[in-house]
Parts: C-alpha cells; sequence; structure tokens
C-alpha cells in the first residue's frame, strides 16, 4: 500500500471568517444553480441571486464577477474555495514532503470535498443538460482548470507558492502567474493526477465512504506498471 493513505484527508485549520466567507460563496452558488434550474439560465439576474440570499450586489460581485462565474466557479482557483488551503499546502512542500505521496494527499482530499456536495454536483449537472448552451463555457472552464492545475505542480517542482486565493477577490499577490512556464515534467504530473481524478470519481459513483483507498489503489497500479515497464 503506498504512503499516501499513512495521513487521512483533512483540510488545514480554517478559521471563523475564513469558513463565514465560504460559506456565503457557497450560498451564492447555490443559489445561482437554483434559479437557473427554475427559470431558465438566460432569464437568471445577478439581482435574482441577491435576492434569494438576502445580499447587496456589492456583496456579491467581492465573490464573483458576473453570474456565470457564479454558476461554474471562479476562473482564479482550480477547484472549489474550500481546497485552496490544501493546494497551497502542497504547493509548499506538505504535508509529507515527497511529491507522489503529497498529491495523492491532494486528491483525496479534492475528492473528499466534492463527495460531500454531491446533491450540489446532481444539481449543477441538471442545469448543464437544461440549458446545453452553458457546456462550451463549462469546456472552457475545465480548460482552464487543468492550466491553473499545471501551475500549481510547476510551483511545488519550482519550491515556490503562489499569493493565497481570498474568497472575497482574487489572489492577495501581485496577480496568478498566466506566464508561468510549464515543464514536461510538470505536465505530466498533471496528467497522471487528471487522469486519477477522473477514475476516482467514476469509481466513487457507485461507492460511499473514504476515497483515499480509492486513490491510493490507482497510485499503486501506476507505480507496478512503471516498475514493470522499467525493468
Amino acid at each position: 500500500m503506498s504512503s499516501g493513505s499513512e495521513v487521512q484527508a483533512s483540510p488545514p485549520v480554517e478559521g471563523l471568517r475564513e469558513r463565514k466567507k465560504r460559506e456565503r460563496g457557497q450560498a451564492l452558488r447555490r443559489a445561482a444553480i437554483d434559479l437557473a434550474l427554475e427559470k431558465g439560465y438566460h432569464n437568471v439576474t445577478v439581482e435574482d441571486i441577491c435576492e434569494r440570499c438576502g445580499v447587496s450586489r456589492r456583496t456579491f460581485f467581492n465573490y464573483y464577477s458576473s453570474k456565470e462565474e457564479a454558476l461554474l466557479g471562479r476562473a482564479d482557483t482550480v477547484f472549489d474555495e474550500e481546497d485552496q488551503p490544501a493546494i497551497e499546502e502542497f504547493e509548499a512542500g506538505g504535508p509529507h514532503g515527497r511529491l507522489v505521496a503529497d498529491l495523492e494527499h491532494l486528491l483525496a482530499f479534492i475528492v473528499a470535498t466534492r463527495m460531500e456536495k454531491r446533491d450540489d454536483m446532481h444539481q449543477y449537472h441538471l442545469m448543464l443538460k437544461q440549458d446545453p448552451s452553458l457546456i462550451p463555457l463549462q469546456m472552457s472552464r475545465m480548460g482552464n482548470n487543468e492550466r491553473l492545475f499545471r501551475q500549481i505542480i510547476q510551483r511545488r517542482l519550482d519550491g515556490t507558492s503562489s499569493a493565497p486565493v481570498d474568497v472575497m477577490g482574487a489572489q492577495t499577490g501581485d496577480g496568478v502567474d498566466d506566464d508561468i512556464e510549464v515543464s514536461p515534467r510538470a505536465e505530466a504530473v498533471a496528467a497522471l493526477a487528471m487522469m486519477a481524478l477522473k477514475a476516482t470519481f467514476t469509481r466513487m459513483r457507485r461507492v460511499d465512504g473514504d476515497p483515499g483507498p480509492v486513490i491510493d489503489r490507482l497510485f499503486d497500479e501506476l507505480r507496478s506498471l512503471f516498475r514493470e515497464e522499467a525493468d
């Protein structure tokens, strides 16, 4: 068994302020998706979302730049806001100090947060099915996420970290590293990680429980395959 399961996929400690911000952002996104299912995506306005959540337009724009971003997720984060502390920990060299074990830990955490929101994911997929015009936007967002994930891997390999992402706005540093040069090694690691995520989600649709062992098994199979090819 791989070392990825030595530590359960638990998030870094989150402060009360950060939790409240995250929960407000999630409420806005949930309201946007519910309204899109009720009224149709093109008939939903930012004002509708604000009214549903009881917040001002100013508050909405502290979290999202548009209704599309509220529906599909923010463009400056790879996954969801609650994943950001774990991503920053990975970039900084944690939690184990070994690339593959840390990647397993990160992916297990990301899958676990998704499994806790199965109902939200179901509503999201219903929205895409109801309005296929959103699919090109979703595909574009997925491509952007993959690009950002390759940059995360590269920063880990380089021993650098990005500026923290504030839930109420963009990164707190000088901005996103749009022009970061990604090495073939980072490309390969990111591709394997995305494959492992996809395979894990496929398996987890059929079972409940901790995704850690599923990811462990996938990485063990990859290690075995590469050892076999090297012999």
